[in-house]
């Protein structure tokens, strides 16, 4: 399933229990681009790479950094706050699903899954997850409408990249653009606009 139309959506999958991440890994990547990671700070260190998957399910009860630590982190990293996380866990007691959802988890599902579950509840949330996303690319502050004028089509959907927290290599990709090109549009984007950093930008443009 695409992501609006440019690249497969990507699931990070994280879970102490291997034989879980080779069930769920089997499930999902008929549709999904699928990632898996056996601990929450395996999972740190692929985010911190910047490998920002789409949708991630988390397991809550692993050694060293249980779900609820790992997901606390994980809201922490640049461009992962508004990433729907799914709680996965073989308990199905209330108080469990109440203090994931309190965390910040999207949605809670009970070990061992069926398969049209799991895939229900992905799909639903990456629906959800797309349009918040789309809804926030349009809500353009006043100045952003005003200084639209100043930039040539392809320099605005460039802004608009940026101010949804795109990096000039993922612009470059999904635009298929040369890197150098993005990097020189940016440069003059920014001479434009007499800013500096692109944190200025995502403020001149997007409502708070």
């Amino acid at each position: 399933m695409g992501g609006n139309g440019m690249r497969e959506n990507h699931i990070l999958v994280i879970d102490d229990d291997l034989m879980l991440l080779k069930t769920a890994e089997e499930i999902l990547s008929d549709q999904y681009n699928v990632s898996v990671a056996k601990s929450g700070i395996q999972a740190l260190n692929l985010l911190n790479k910047n490998i920002i998957p789409d949708l991630i399910l988390l397991d809550i009860d692993m050694p060293q950094m249980d779900g609820y630590e790992t997901l606390e982190e994980i809201k922490k990293i640049p461009r992962c706050e508004l990433i729907p996380i799914i709680f996965l866990t073989g308990f199905s007691e209330m108080d469990y699903e109440v203090r994931g959802l309190k965390a910040g988890a999207v949605d809670y599902i009970v070990k061992p899954f069926a398969k049209e579950i799991l895939l229900a509840r992905v799909e639903r949330h990456l629906e959800r997850y797309q349009q918040r996303q789309h809804k926030k690319s349009m809500e353009l502050s006043d100045y952003a409408k005003q200084i639209k004028s100043q930039l040539t089509p392809t320099e605005w959907k460039i802004a608009i990249a940026i101010a949804e927290g795109m990096e000039n290599k993922e612009i470059a990709e999904s635009m298929h653009y040369s890197y150098g090109y993005v990097k020189n549009l940016v440069a003059r984007i920014f001479s434009k606009l007499e800013i500096e950093k692109r944190r200025e930008l995502k403020k001149l443009m997007v409502k708070e």
